[in-house]
């Protein structure tokens, strides 16, 4: 069954899991208003416009953090177009404080042969039991969460996270620039 979440039935659901946290992200481009002057301050400076402690004063890097010592495992994979766009850029160089925090990120150029096996949206899937669809507006801010606990679809999202999950770079090993030794 699927139904829309709100935003607290959405932050919720990242202290109720109990061991996995994994997410799927596919999109070159995410709007989220409170990015905006960070990402254009580092396309013109490199600077990230954050204070070299970020992941201990976030509320999402606590978390994790927070999760990570009760033994919770955060994953992710990020299927990218290359050369990266813009977003995916800064997103890359910011990396450095999910993986500071306790997450575990990879890295999975679009044109690698696995990357045509998963679908075009992201998702969250919490313990291989539940999962939540995001969605996201024309203007690619999100717009939507949808909470899944439907078997046959999180026998799914299992089914990419694997695919995903074999395929992907680890971030400390994924270098944009030369990253394109996968036949197109």
């Amino acid at each position: 069954m699927a139904r829309v979440i709100t935003d607290a039935e959405f932050s919720q659901q990242f202290k109720d899991f109990k061991h996995t946290a994994w997410k799927l992200e596919v999109r070159d481009r995410y709007n989220v208003g409170k990015e905006t002057q960070d990402i254009q301050w580092f396309l013109r400076t490199g600077d990230l416009g954050r204070e070299a402690n970020f992941a201990q004063t976030s509320a999402w890097h606590r978390n994790v953090t927070s999760g990570r010592a009760e033994g919770k495992t955060w994953q992710r994979v990020r299927v990218v177009s290359e050369p990266l766009s813009n977003y995916i850029r800064w997103e890359h160089a910011v990396t450095r404080f999910n993986i500071e925090a306790g997450e575990d990120i990879r890295w999975l150029p679009r044109h690698h042969p696995g990357a045509a096996e998963l679908p075009n949206f992201d998702f969250w899937l919490f313990d291989s039991e539940w999962g939540c669809l995001l969605h996201f507006d024309d203007d690619d801010a999100p717009s939507k969460s949808e909470s899944i606990d439907d078997p046959a679809t999180i026998a799914r999202y299992c089914r990419w996270r694997d695919i995903a999950w074999r395929h992907a770079i680890p971030h400390a090993e994924y270098d944009p620039e030369s990253s394109k030794r996968f036949n197109k």
